[in-house]
């Protein structure tokens, strides 16, 4: 069984050999001082005995290399591990990040100042190796990238969904994101990831990537206030005046509508135009103000006579009423042309729908490719094609609500 104290070992050759060691003292001290670092815990060391040893290493002193890859194997195969996982793609990452530092007579340490501690910067340092060699593997091998790729960032990228979205999106809807994110990155053959051209580091471009996608999604995710279908039906007129009564809380007079809707409408519409839209609206919706849940109410708005509190009835506005009775509706006519529809699709599409239909919680991606038995990218696949067909089939519904009006 392979042991870092072997790798360690032949990493540790002295440059220069005492006169009176002969070839079997050589090589007994060096595997004594290997196994006793592989044994023993060192004591935590200071920051300037961090920066006089890579003093010590970048001047050439003798000994130096070997005494400084002492200190920091131990660091460095922990984050090996943490990042490639255990076993032979781990020794080869481990002499990977040490050939690296090793190049241009250790030219990566020159940026320690010792500020920090030597382990905290190399962990910086290993990370941005094996970023770079990840970035060149998905050229190669992109399937086999992908695995490393979303054990490597995924803990980044969860960070990141936490800070920038909502924090009552819940769990469900930060693990909604992270899947999307992860369909963003893979689709048109991985093209986001594959566009990194080799400035800065991979690492800081993935991340760059990540938070413009975050963005996108905030953008979407953004509560707007929704027109019900049979007033966005209606002519332009009803809109307007549908907009200013319900939702910026203009009187119903003609007057007053008439001066708020002035400039809205390609010709401002007359007092008899008004009434016309007014009466036509009366029999859609009771028209009255409806304040967003988000509105802020004062405090004095809450205090009745004698300063008991009022509190707002929280039944259902006309508006709300004619949204929830057209949701419903929605819903129903959406579940059914899904149930007809899914009879044509893959075996593989439909068995994906079952699945995330059928749990009673969100699945992350990997617990739905396990039930599945396929690689979690193809889970990301199969929710993107799902998603454009549930789109068409919803579009489809509403141009065939449109066409009965």
């Amino acid at each position: 069984m392979w042991s870092r104290s072997l790798l360690v070992q032949n990493l540790l050759v002295p440059k220069k050999a005492k006169p009176q060691d002969d070839d079997a003292d050589s090589a007994n001290a060096v595997a004594d001082r290997a196994v006793s670092s592989e044994l023993q815990i060192a004591p935590p060391l200071s920051g300037n005995f961090d920066h006089a040893l890579v003093n010590a290493v970048l001047s050439g002193e003798v000994g130096a290399a070997s005494r400084f890859l002492e200190h920091v194997s131990t660091t460095l195969w922990s984050i090996v591990v943490k990042l490639v996982g255990d076993g032979a793609d781990a020794e080869a990452a481990f002499l990977h990040i040490v050939a690296s530092l090793k190049a241009d007579d250790y030219a990566r340490l020159r940026g320690f100042n010792g500020r920090s501690r030597i382990t905290t910067y190399l962990s910086l340092v290993a990370r941005d190796v094996l970023a770079d060699q990840l970035a060149g593997q998905f050229s190669k091998t992109p399937r086999e990238a992908w695995e490393r790729f979303s054990r490597y960032f995924e803990a980044d990228v969860r960070s990141r969904i936490a800070k920038q979205l909502p924090s009552k999106l819940g769990r469900a809807g930060r693990e909604d994101a992270y899947q999307e994110v992860c369909l963003k990155l893979i689709e048109n053959d991985f093209r986001r990831i594959r566009s990194y051209g080799g400035r800065g580091s991979f690492t800081g471009y993935i991340l760059t990537v990540v938070d413009r996608i975050l963005i996108d999604l905030v953008r979407r995710e953004t509560p707007r206030r929704r027109m019900p279908a049979a007033i966005s039906r209606s002519p332009p007129l009803d809109q307007a005046i549908y907009t200013a009564v319900v939702w910026e809380g203009c009187p119903l007079d003609a007057d007053r509508l008439a001066a708020a809707l002035r400039g809205r409408l390609v010709q401002d519409p007359t007092a008899a135009d008004i009434a016309e839209s007014v009466a036509r609206l009366g029999g859609i919706v009771r028209l009255e103000r409806t304040s967003p849940a988000t509105e802020a109410v004062s405090l004095e708005a809450l205090l009745g006579e004698g300063g008991s509190i009022s509190i707002a009835d929280s039944s259902p506005t006309p508006e709300d009423r004619l949204l929830l009775f057209e949701e419903e509706e929605r819903r129903a006519a959406l579940v059914a042309a899904i149930n007809a529809a899914a009879e044509k699709l893959p075996s593989d599409e439909r068995l994906y729908l079952q699945i995330v239909f059928s749990a009673n919680e969100p699945l992350p991606a990997r617990g739905i490719a396990r039930l599945m038995g396929c690689p979690v990218e193809d889970v990301y696949r199969l929710k993107q094609r799902s998603q454009k067909w549930l789109k068409e089939i919803t579009v489809q519904l509403e141009k065939n609500s449109d066409m009965s009006v």
